[in-house]
């Protein structure tokens, strides 16, 4: 399966008697993969609960119809899309708005809490006249690194075993995938992004166009560094430059600055619109060398990682949740162009847009919210991310039934106990002031501007959070940009607070 991708589809009637042959092709699917027993049977838990749904909830008694399961499963996982145009469906509707009282009938929403329960990723895609969709994905546990070697492997190179300049950065080789991953764990430990501990995965990402790894070798071919071009999407026009690592041993010789020089050439050659980072803010360590190369501060991202991210030699064990600063470099400019943003915003955003050179013009705009969204909510997307235990909402179809959806989306989030929810909203759209200004009342404070990362237009960047203890003073910023942004979220806090 190494490399390979195995896509299939079933068209299913609205008929639970149709649930059983479904299983058997499912655990067929993931035998072909060599997923063991309690992966199989948590894949095929969840695809049960979602078509169940389907059929029991998404049309009409009576009412007849035919929608479509696809798979695709790859080396390291699989992908499950249950597609269908029965009647509107919120998965927030089945959950009461109050806890359950003594006695009372089975909570509502069990299949949905056991589909997030079995698989690693679970969304609910509103596709407008073209239906619903839920896209679930799981990744394969006997794949990733720690099935390869012990820990002891991982770490350990043989004492003859040194690495030799000079070095040289060039795009990844297939089978290189496994040496990332063991370079991965000898910097962080299991502590950073878990798609890196699976080899199989990082082959995917590249063979899909949604990553493209850069690697350092030694003059004996030894792999001592990575460092990629990730993408939001396959149309993205922006990317970031993600999993930067070096093996502890050769820190401090200039290995991390050639990847930089590579991938960031790559990336112009390309014709990419700009590239951003996410650096750590317990240290500034990785803020000053975005600076050097033409990084600047566009928001910051409170509490995005655990505190658990440990950094070895460069700051030990972060104590409390992380936050990262968001930096960004345009590669190419665009002519002149309007960004919606509420007047509470206008002038922060402005700055930010000045000091990395972006030729928009920030405005603000009177119009009202339209009862309905253009496409009905198409394009929109929620999603969270389980391993950093934080959700994503990116909004670009603004309506007051997209208000309803995010405020749906907010109160099932806050029910799974995020730490915090981050929102992207198409500033490009002049509706998104009024929606921006709704989503201050619902205690979204600011968070940024990344030019370029919805479609190709530029985004607001909102932040949700209740209940998560931080303590801002202890985030280390390395430019003035950066600590402009920083002050500005500081004192809107307050202002939220006070008026409480």
């Amino acid at each position: 399966m190494a490399g390979e991708s195995l896509r299939s589809s079933v068209s299913l009637p609205t008929d639970l008697t149709y649930l059983e042959p479904l299983e058997g092709f499912v655990r067929g699917l993931c035998r072909v993969a060599g997923c063991d027993q309690r992966d199989t049977s948590m894949v095929a838990l969840a695809i049960e609960e979602a078509v169940s749904n389907v059929i029991q909830h998404g049309y009409d008694q009576g009412e007849t119809d035919v929608f479509d399961v696809s798979f695709d499963v790859g080396a390291a996982g699989i992908v499950v899309e249950v597609h269908d145009k029965g009647l509107p469906f919120d998965p927030e509707s089945f959950f009461p708005k109050e806890p359950p009282s003594e006695g009372a009938a089975p909570e509502r929403g069990i299949g949905i809490k056991l589909m997030k329960g079995a698989m690693d990723r679970v969304e609910f895609l509103n596709l407008g006249k073209g239906g619903k969709l839920v896209r679930m994905t799981k990744y394969f546990r006997h794949r990733r690194i720690d099935s390869y070697f012990s820990d002891g492997d991982l770490v350990e190179s043989p004492r003859e075993e040194s690495f030799f300049g000079p070095f040289e950065v060039r795009a990844m080789k297939p089978e290189e995938a496994l040496e990332i991953s063991r370079c991965a764990y000898r910097a962080y430990g299991y502590s950073y992004r878990e798609f890196v501990y699976y080899p199989e995965r990082i082959r995917e990402l590249n063979e899909s166009g949604m990553m493209k790894s850069f690697v350092a070798i030694d003059s004996r071919s030894s792999l001592v560094g990575h460092l990629a071009l990730s993408f939001s999407d396959p149309d993205s026009v922006i990317a970031e430059m993600a999993a930067a690592f070096v093996n502890p041993s050769c820190r401090g010789q200039g290995i991390l600055g050639m990847m930089n020089e590579m991938v960031m050439a790559e990336a112009e050659r390309s014709g990419l619109q700009g590239l951003f980072v996410h650096a750590v803010t317990s240290h500034v360590a990785s803020q000053r060398g975005a600076v050097k190369s033409g990084f600047m501060s566009t928001g910051i991202l409170l509490g995005a990682l655990f505190s658990d991210l440990n950094f070895k030699a460069l700051a030990g064990e972060v104590r409390q949740r992380e936050s990262a600063a968001v930096m960004y470099r345009p590669l190419c400019h665009r002519v002149d162009y309007d960004i919606w943003v509420p007047d509470r915003y206008v002038s922060i955003v402005s700055a930010i847009v000045a000091s990395c050179g972006v030729n928009g013009k920030v405005r603000s705009s009177p119009v009202s919210l339209p009862e309905r969204s253009s496409r009905i909510g198409e394009g929109n997307r929620s999603y969270k991310v389980g391993e950093f235990n934080f959700g994503e909402i990116r909004i670009v179809d603004f309506g007051e039934d997209s208000l309803a959806e995010l405020q749906h989306r907010l109160r099932e989030f806050r029910r799974d106990r995020l730490d915090v929810v981050y929102l992207y909203l198409d500033a490009e759209i002049p509706e998104a002031v009024p929606f921006a200004e709704e989503c201050h009342r619902m205690g979204f404070v600011f968070s940024g501007y990344l030019p370029g990362e919805l479609r190709g237009h530029d985004a607001l960047i909102l932040q949700y959070l209740e209940d998560t203890p931080l303590d801002l003073s202890r985030i280390n910023l390395a430019d003035k940009m950066g600590q402009e942004i920083l002050e500005y979220i500081v004192a809107e806090m307050d202002e939220r607070e006070e008026s409480l």
